[in-house]
């Protein structure tokens, strides 16, 4: 869930460059249902009354949802991962609270997020009542010196009322396709203006994390290629069972391999004894060579098919799948 943080700022922005919207601190209870957090009751009532005019959808918003739910973070845990980016926002704004989230068909889910004082144990929103979605319609930074001015925005509860919002900047994050998944936002409770400097420094940000989201959206799927390329491999040299195929994965990465995996690598002829030692045999190193599995591509510490932990992981959520 997220919590809140909104203090007090500086004035400083640039002029507006999309529209606003509605950021809602609520426990929408599209993940797990839980009791109704009271903020979110009291928003639901208070956009309910007010005219709140929400955001067109984007005219390629089938495209971009795939590319959002491609991204694999939406409900996930990695607020670390993402923290140094809102922490820089806020550094380089001068404002007291920054968040940033992807936003899908119902929600905005935050990926991180520094809120002081409001907002208390949400982690995600309606769609239909945050600020960000207005975000969504352009590649361009949307910046809103003063919301109580703007007509779109001034009657939204978080202004209107508390935690009283006053500045608002919505930074898209912008694949390399041009798909928006979200944005990263700056806030403060007095009116502000961002200088040319902070407006492209802030740019730089946002394009730094929307590149590493893409990255690591790219990497998931090369590792998952990777995988089946080797399983496929793996029963096409007649071995079927999870035991065998561990076991040959460790040694081909030089991780312990313990007796059960032995005894299966050396049957199905993928290894070979050298006194005390067990090595790849030839059938092994064609197998472990024609895959891309050889030293040359494993040296590297961060490969994934590197870590032991990651690869009992995967292995074990087979064996769930098996059974």
């Amino acid at each position: 869930m997220v919590a809140g943080l909104f203090g007090r700022g500086d004035a400083g922005v640039e002029d507006g460059l999309g529209q606003l919207t509605l950021f809602h601190a609520v426990d929408a209870n599209i993940l797990t249902p839980v009791t109704v957090n009271p903020l979110a009751k009291h928003m639901e009532d208070a956009l309910s009354d007010q005219e709140f005019v929400a955001a067109r959808m984007p005219a390629n918003e089938v495209r971009r949802l795939s590319e959002v739910r491609r991204t694999g973070l939406m409900g996930t845990d990695n607020k670390a991962r993402f923290d140094i980016y809102t922490r820089l926002f806020r550094h380089v704004a001068g404002v007291p609270v920054a968040y940033s989230g992807l936003i899908d068909e119902a929600r905005q889910y935050f990926l991180s997020e520094n809120f002081t004082g409001c907002l208390t144990g949400v982690s995600e929103v309606a769609r239909e009542e945050t600020l960000c979605q207005h975000a969504l319609l352009d590649t361009k930074p949307y910046i809103v010196p003063d919301l109580r001015e703007n007509d779109v925005f001034r009657h939204h509860p978080l202004v209107a009322g508390d935690p009283h919002w006053v500045f608002w900047a919505g930074f898209p994050l912008v694949t390399q396709e041009g798909y928006v998944l979200g944005s990263i936002c700056a806030v403060d409770f007095t009116p502000k203006y961002l200088s040319p400097e902070q407006v492209d420094l802030l740019l730089g940000i946002a394009a730094d994390m929307a590149l590493t989201i893409q990255l690591q959206a790219d990497q998931q799927e090369i590792l998952a290629a990777k995988c089946d390329g080797v399983l496929d491999a793996l029963s096409k040299a007649g071995v079927t069972d999870l035991l065998t195929a561990r076991a040959f994965l460790r040694l081909c990465v030089g991780g312990h391999v313990d007796k059960s995996g032995r005894a299966a690598v050396l049957q199905a002829g993928l290894a070979e004894e050298d006194g005390p030692e067990l090595g790849l045999s030839a059938k092994g190193n064609t197998l472990r060579t024609g895959q891309g599995i050889g030293p040359a591509a494993y040296k590297a510490k961060a490969s994934p098919i590197r870590d032991a932990d990651l690869l009992d992981a995967m292995f074990d959520m087979m064996d769930e799948a098996e059974t």
